[in-house]
């Protein structure tokens, strides 16, 4: 089992809750956060005797050094100051590479990536999962690579929309009994210790899918927002062709098109639509959409 395990960036939503939940864990792993920026460590992560905070950086490779430990979970990030995704997907994940190669004592690498990396075009930004997952499937004798669904949590800002007098919910998930696979932090965490921690091995490298407990569509988002909420909220769907009007509201203009690929990608006909089957390769998640955007909301109230 491995004992020391690196997190890397420590400051990513699926890297935080990975972190919190070893840290719980009945067997005690020893675990090192890298940060860019150490100030963004959690108080609750700073003071447990067995965490370690480092400062480190993908994008340059500094501070990158693996040598004490058993296990890594790289979680690539995007980026957004007008830099070419693939670029920086290349030279983040070559780092990290280096990084490993330099450290012999490491037997085991969670690459976090996503649903339809498998593809190397017509999924927009995920493109960046596709070759960062390319550079790293042979880094380590064992590579396991996570492929989820959508954040639950990447719905939060509904919630914040559902106090406009009156609440509009704007969903590109259309038709309206179209679904796609979502999972919770709550899941992902769970999921990824428990794959850091496991005793047994897969055959390297291992790709497998992490989904809830089932689909959700637009219908699905507005039952979560007004059953949390109380409120009635109004549905309004974004067709394909208003996509990119609707993501510069969110993205620089560089990277709007990605955004637009991505979200075709996974409505019907598009590239990842025929993926979101659950197989042998898929962990089925336990925590429902609802629930995910229920803690949320307590937790702002």
């Amino acid at each position: 089992m491995p004992r020391h395990i690196t997190v890397v960036p420590a400051s990513t939503k699926a890297g935080r809750e990975t972190i919190r939940v070893l840290l719980a864990s009945e067997s005690k792993p020893l675990v090192r956060g890298i940060y860019r920026d150490t100030s963004k460590v959690p108080a609750e992560f700073a003071s447990h005797s067995n965490f370690e905070a480092v400062q480190g950086d993908v994008g340059t490779g500094a501070g990158l050094d693996f040598s004490r430990s058993d296990a890594v979970f790289y979680i690539p990030p995007p980026i957004y100051d007008g830099t070419d995704q693939g670029e920086w997907a290349t030279q983040t994940a070559t780092n990290v590479k280096s990084a490993l190669e330099s450290a012999p004592n490491v037997q085991r690498l969670l690459l976090f990536s996503s649903v339809g990396s498998q593809y190397n075009h017509g999924v927009g930004i995920l493109r960046l999962n596709h070759i960062s997952d390319k550079i790293l499937e042979n880094s380590v004798p064992e590579v396991l690579i996570i492929r989820p669904g959508y954040f639950h949590e990447d719905w939060a800002h509904l919630l914040e929309i559902a106090k406009a007098d009156p609440p509009v919910l704007e969903s590109w998930l259309t038709p309206l009994e179209h679904k796609v696979p979502m999972v919770g932090l709550q899941d992902i965490g769970e999921t990824c210790a428990e794959t850091l921690l496991a005793e047994s091995t897969k055959p390297s490298p291992y790709y497998f899918k992490l989904f809830g407990p089932r689909h959700y569509g637009s219908l699905d988002l507005r039952s979560a927002v007004e059953e949390i909420t109380g409120k009635e909220v109004q549905l309004k769907i974004v067709e394909r062709g208003e996509l990119p009007s609707f993501f510069a509201k969110l993205l620089p203009p560089t990277y709007v098109q990605e955004l637009v690929d991505m979200t075709t990608a996974v409505l019907p006909g598009g590239t990842m639509a025929g993926d979101f089957e659950y197989d042998e390769g898929t962990v089925r998640g336990r925590v429902e959409l609802v629930d995910s955007l229920r803690k949320l909301y307590t937790k702002e109230k």
